[in-house]
Formats: structure tokens, sequence, C-alpha cells
């Protein structure tokens, strides 16, 4: 069987589809579906997970580890040492998908161990954020059959979930989750599948939210004591503030106020917040909000009237502000399912299915070209992705380098593509090519993905002509093509990312954290 997971930034969550092609959520949570992707420390062989890394984040000396995933794939991103250990994102990441997997044994017996996925993750994600999510599922000891975008995945589960008779429809989905948003148009139909185009930021959560009624409170803790609280709290109490902050928010979802008992040295400190205050104090990230969807109905050359529903996706949609938002820019009346934040892990489960049966194919197949084939489409389902970013090489013009864009953001996708470059350097014996990925023609700006290498050429003059070929499939794995005309010398590389933990911090291999993960105790049930 191949499992749907939601590796959420602030909670996860694994489903199946039934004989009858319907997703269901496993329960691995204590009260509900989902558990909490974060992971507590005790040493660096010893860690709690999920509800039981916050149940016991007061253990004096140990260290949680929450939103791993906004740095995943990024170099320069956290690093969390526990004793002579470093983490990466991808080791936590990695280390939630075993408690998933373990969870998922111990509350369906009836059904087989996990052993490979399709595994969700943001639309904005770049490609080196979706290897380094292969990476974390290896390291967990899954293998990923497959990825699909949260927003795609939603998509997927209303397309199959709402059985209601109707033609193809154009859908927005917003997706605001703890720690990402995107917002995707759709065209869903019965059997169609479009991603039209993207927009995102994945430094944008509930997570927020929370730390403007945390800074609140600092604020007139400050004012009424002139010390600053966190200075005056218990390990234990600052661990709690977060729990007892992400209830009040919950509270101001159907309440005009709260009242926050906060403790601090033992004491109660009570605050007073009003829906009204929080309102104002999330002018900013709902500013950001709207900005995202503006770009994308502008850069995609639509319009809201061109919108026929919109899809209300994560658990941060259901604050009133969010939905209000909605309403206003759309003009129409969010469509929100019973629980927004499992859309995504059903779509996954479908897609998985899908690739169980054959429906798709999550990689590429060879063909006789050497060319992947993209997605093997049956049954008349008809599927389409589009890229999160624009993807390019770096070349020279009149000098100065550059980054020339071969793909737009929001391509249609499968999708391939070829260009002719020449070489710029006399009697050069070799030629490499550095891909990009980015919507700038500046390096600097872009982030570079791999390189392809064509060695042991005679020396020759530069001007010598060059074919760059990208073939991209559904998912956004991609593959490059450089072939040399003169000697009819070819490379063909499909470019992945790895682990960015090596290149960081010393020459530890994957082999080598796989090993160290094995021979971490997860503590608990």
């Amino acid at each position: 069987m191949i499992y749907g997971i939601d590796l959420g930034t602030t909670f996860s969550a694994i489903g199946y589809a039934n004989e009858l092609g319907k997703p269901i959520c496993i329960n691995i949570g204590k009260k509900t579906p989902t558990i909490p992707s974060a992971v507590l420390f005790i040493d660096e062989k010893k860690a709690y997970v999920g509800e039981d890394a916050l149940a016991n984040s007061w253990r004096p000396g140990s260290k949680l580890v929450e939103l791993a995933k906004r740095s995943i794939g990024l170099h320069g991103g956290l690093r969390w040492t526990v004793g002579d250990w470093t983490y990466i994102p991808e080791e936590i990441s990695a280390l939630v998908l075993k408690q998933v997997a373990k969870r998922t044994v111990l509350k369906e017996r009836t059904l087989p161990a996990p052993r490979e996925a399709v595994i969700s993750h943001p639309q904005w994600f770049g490609l080196n954020q979706k290897e380094a999510t292969h990476t974390a599922a290896r390291l967990a000891r899954l293998e990923p059959v497959g990825t699909i975008s949260e927003p795609y995945a939603a998509a997927v589960a209303y397309g199959i979930l709402d059985e209601a008779e109707r033609d193809e429809e154009t859908i927005l989905v917003f997706d605001l989750g703890g720690g990402t948003f995107d917002v995707t148009l759709a065209r869903v139909g019965k059997n169609c599948f479009h991603a039209l185009a993207s927009e995102g930021d994945t430094q944008l959560g509930g997570g927020d939210w929370d730390n403007l009624i945390i800074n609140r409170i600092r604020e007139i803790y400050r004012n009424k004591t002139q010390t600053d609280i966190r200075d005056a709290q218990s390990f234990e109490e600052k661990n709690c503030l977060r729990k007892t902050i992400e209830d009040a928010k919950e509270l101001l979802t159907d309440q005009d106020e709260v009242r926050i008992k906060v403790e601090v040295g033992g004491a109660l400190f009570p605050v007073e917040v009003t829906r009204g205050e929080f309102e104002i104090m999330s002018e900013p990230l709902l500013r950001r909000c709207r900005e995202r969807c503006e770009k994308l109905l502008n850069d995609s050359g639509r319009s809201w009237s061109d919108i026929d529903k919109v899809l209300m996706v994560g658990s941060s949609t259901k604050m009133p502000m969010v939905q209000e938002l909605v309403r206003t820019l759309t003009g129409r009346e969010p469509l929100i399912f019973p629980d927004p934040k499992l859309m995504v892990v059903r779509g996954a489960a479908i897609w998985a299915d899908w690739v169980q049966k054959g429906k798709v194919k999550a990689r590429w197949a060879e063909t006789d070209d050497q060319a992947p084939s993209g997605l093997e489409v049956k049954d008349r389902v008809d599927i389409k992705g589009c890229t999160a970013h624009g993807i390019g090489v770096l070349a020279t013009q009149a000098g100065k380098e550059l980054v020339k864009l071969l793909v737009r953001q929001n391509q249609s996708t499968p999708h391939t593509v070829e260009q002719i470059f020449s070489t710029n350097k006399d009697n050069a014996t070799a030629i490499e090519v550095q891909v990009y990925e980015g919507d700038s023609e500046d390096p600097g700006a872009d982030s570079r993905i791999g390189a392809v290498l064509i060695d042991n050429l005679q020396p020759r003059p530069k001007g010598q002509p060059v074919k760059v070929a990208f073939r991209i499939d559904v998912a956004g794995r991609m593959e490059v093509e450089v072939i040399d005309v003169d000697s009819g010398r070819r490379e063909i590389k499909e470019l992945r990312a790895g682990l960015v933990g090596p290149a960081e911090k010393g020459d530890i291999s994957f082999d080598d954290r796989l090993r160290h993960l094995d021979e971490v105790r997860i503590l608990g049930d």
C-alpha cells in the first residue's frame, strides 16, 4: 500500500484510499488525526515527537524544535546542536515521519507498515526544498514514490469528495497553514486537474499570528512591571505559553474577547485580548496574504470574476479575519470543508491510490530517446501542474553574467524546452552548464540547483554551439540534457539537490545521517 502523508510545518497526518477510492485519515494523534511536527531532544539520541514533544518540553536541558520545515532545503537555514550532533531540518522532518509511521502501526494493526508514500509540500517550494523533502523521507526509511503540492492535493480532494454534478470550474485554493501560505489557481472537473498558477510565502503561517499575541502579552507585562516577561518566567512557563496562546486564538474564532492567564513566576498574570485588537495587530500579515493573491491574479492575466469557487485549506483559515479577507477580495463566500487542515492529506492519499493503481506514474518513464514522458494518464483523467519559479542557465551576455530563463514561473507542466547557446572561451576542453531557479536574471537573486558537465573535449575556439534542453514533469522534478553539437557528446542529468547539511557542516554523508537516525530512540508510545 502507498500512503499519502501531509508533512506539515506545524502538524502532520497520514491517510490511504479505501477500496472505493475514498480517502481515509488514520487517527495517529491522541485526540486528533494529526500530530504536531515537533521534536524534543532529551539528548542527541533520545527524543519525544509529536504531542509528547510538547507535553515534555518543560524538562530542563531539553531542546524543542518546531517549524523545521521552514528551513528545509535552504542553505543558511536553521540547525540544532544536541550533544555532539548538529541536526539539519531534513533529520527533524525524518523523525516526524518516523513517528507518523510508528503511530500508523499502533493505531491500525490491520494495515501494513508504511514503506512507500506520496508526500506533500508547499507549492512555493523550490527544487532544493522538494528534494530535501525526499531526503527526509529516505532518512525515515520511507520510499517517496512521489510528491504533490499542498494546494494541488487539496484541489484533487475537492474534485473527488465533492460529488455534485458540475462542469469544469476555476477554483482558487487559499492554503494558510501553521507555517506556510500558498494560493493557487486550478481548473477542476470530474476528470480534470490542472494547476494554472501559484504564489506563496514559505515564511507566513498561523505561528506568526501566535507571535502577535505573545508580543502583545510581553508589551503589557513590561508596561505594568518594567521588566521583560521572559526574564520572569521559568523554563516550563515559557514552554506552556505557546499552547495557551493557541487555545486563546481558537477561542477568538467564536468569541469577541478572551482572558489569557499567563503563568509568571508561579503566579497568574491575566491579559485580555479582544478580537478587534487581534485583527488590528494582524493587518500586516493579512496584507501579505492579500498581496500574494493580487500578484497571482495579475501575473496569470485573470480577474476575480474568472474564479468560480474559493477553497479554504489549512487550520489557520478558521480565523474569521482570514475568511473575511477572502470574501472582500473575491466577492464570494469561501468553501470550507469540516476540517480544512485534513484536505491536503486526503488529496495525497488519493494521489497515492492513483499511483498504486497505475492511473498516474509518479516518476518519469524512459522512452526510446531517453526523454522522460512525465505522468502517464489513464481513465481519461487529465492532469497538469505548473512551475512555482522560473528556471534558467547561467550565461554571459556583453561580458556580464546573467540567468537566461528558459522556463517562466507558472509554466504548465509536463513541459519540454530547448535552446542553442555558444561556448564563451577559447581552447576550452569542457562545457559546464549551471542551472538556476528563480525569477530574476541576477544570479545572486536566484538559487543554483545543479550543473551538467561534458569534459575531455578537444580544444577549439569559442562560439561552438551547445544545445540545452529542460524536461519537467507534473510534480516539478527536472531533467537537463546538454549536447555539444560539434562532437555529438551529450550528458543527461536529473537534478537532485540532496542533503544541504554536508556543504555547511563537515563531511557528513547521507549514510552517516541515516545510521545516526536509526540509533535515535523515540520515547513515549
